[in-house]
């Protein structure tokens, strides 16, 4: 199982040779401009991944003094407190062992993290740096409605750990035995969940009763992130060249943006790393939908999405950035289901299987099966809650000319040509 990142890291690889091949001849269209924009994708995912970075000491901060108590007064272990916001691979696997009283809370926080911190900290601001502002309404959607399935991928995740007494590491390390029994009963692992679920239940009663205001509180919360990033991250540089802040208050709390001695993978060498990734990650989401058009168009009928669409739930298994490069081109009921599945399927072949290989390889089966599965309930629940939201909107979009007459109509479904075909009347 652990070979299984390795192995994708090789196919997307191979992509990038053939992309920077292509960009030599034509760098203006197909698998070169796919190249070409992977790379220059570094520049807006280094905004985000700035200003969440250098802010993780008062994130943390905030989580342990200010989360994390109502995670213990319900019973629940207070590690899951610091995943429910910082993703794993950020900083939230090491937050979650210092906040932890047991080693099931904290390996279930590695799992949490791994779907709600992940988007939090990562896909809701890079989502919002690489998406059309029109987007941004199906985006918050689809988020909304992924974000219901988080306790279930954690809870199907958990089960499987304590019905099989799977072994994992009791500290944080990348390499010696699994000795730690997992063995806390389901009904602690609803405990522990309790309070996630909570909060997803008061966000699906707000889908269902008041969508509109639920879309203009998401939408708030992006804008008001957005512009926290982009000041931590100017003053973040300012600091940098000039040290002022430091001179002026005696101290800077933020973490640095660039690289030094004490941490050599700060936010710009993490975009630095991402955008490389992409630079195959790209070229690969656009073989895909050239040369399996028709098998992606027969999944795309089964599940109501077109071509499109259904590379998109692909793509997103590998990175959800991916996915977004995709989300211009989807109709609205795509994006939206896209994005529900990518909240807690996404990275599921990539990053979070090489993170679970690296620090938990024990848990990467139950970890796939748990994210996978959410993922999927993901689909089934935006049909519900946020679909019919979606259509309604692409109506007032179409009416308002902000999507074209015809836009997105020669890729649709036959069984969705017509649903969208009906919001223009």
């Amino acid at each position: 199982m652990e070979h299984i990142g390795s192995v994708i890291i090789y196919i997307i690889m191979l992509c990038a040779v053939i992309g920077a091949i292509a960009a030599i001849r034509n760098s203006d269209e197909g698998l070169g401009k796919e190249f070409m924009e992977g790379i220059h994708s570094t520049g807006y995912i280094f905004v985000p991944a700035a200003g969440i970075m250098a802010s993780l000491p008062y994130i943390s901060w905030f989580v342990e003094k200010a989360v994390s108590p109502i995670f213990h007064k319900i019973g629940a272990d207070p590690a899951l407190a610091a995943t429910a916001i910082l993703a794993t691979d950020m900083g939230g696997y090491q937050l979650a062992n210092i906040l932890k009283t047991s080693t099931e809370g904290w390996v279930m926080a590695m799992v949490v993290g791994f779907m709600a911190g992940a988007t939090i900290v990562f896909s809701i601001p890079m989502g919002l740096a690489m998406l059309d502002k029109r987007d941004h309404k199906y985006m918050a959607l689809g988020v909304m409605s992924g974000i219901l399935t988080v306790p279930i991928g954690a809870f199907i995740t958990s089960a499987i750990l304590s019905l099989t007494n799977a072994q994992v590491r009791a500290e944080i390390a990348s390499n010696g035995d699994s000795t730690y029994a997992f063995a806390i009963g389901i009904g602690q692992v609803l405990l522990n969940l309790s309070p996630i679920l909570i909060f997803v239940l008061v966000i699906a009663a707000g889908l269902r009763f008041l969508p509109d205001l639920m879309i203009r509180g998401f939408m708030i919360f992006g804008k008001t992130m957005d512009a926290g990033i982009k000041l931590v991250l100017v003053f973040s540089i300012v600091q940098h060249f000039t040290g002022i802040f430091s001179t002026i208050f005696g101290a800077w709390g933020f973490d640095p943006i660039i690289a030094d001695p004490a941490d050599q993978y700060r936010a710009l060498e993490t975009a630095g790393y991402i955008g490389i990734m992409l630079a195959g990650a790209f070229p690969m989401v656009y073989l895909l939908r050239k040369y399996c058009a028709k098998p992606l168009e027969s999944l795309g009928m089964k599940l109501g999405l077109s071509s499109t669409g259904s590379a998109g739930l692909l793509a997103t298994i590998a990175n959800i950035l991916a996915m977004f490069r995709l989300v211009r081109s989807m109709p609205p009921k795509d994006k939206v289901i896209n994005i529900a599945f990518g909240v807690c399927a996404a990275f599921l072949l990539g990053d979070h299987l090489s993170f679970s290989a690296n620090f938990q390889p024990n848990i990467i089966l139950p970890v796939l099966l748990g994210k996978l599965g959410a993922g999927v309930i993901a689909i089934a629940l935006s049909y519900w809650l946020s679909v019919p939201k979606a259509l309604e909107l692409e109506k007032q979009d179409r009416a308002a000319g902000i999507i074209g007459p015809n836009e997105y109509l020669e890729d649709a479904p036959k069984t969705a040509a017509a649903e969208v075909a009906a919001t223009k009347e």
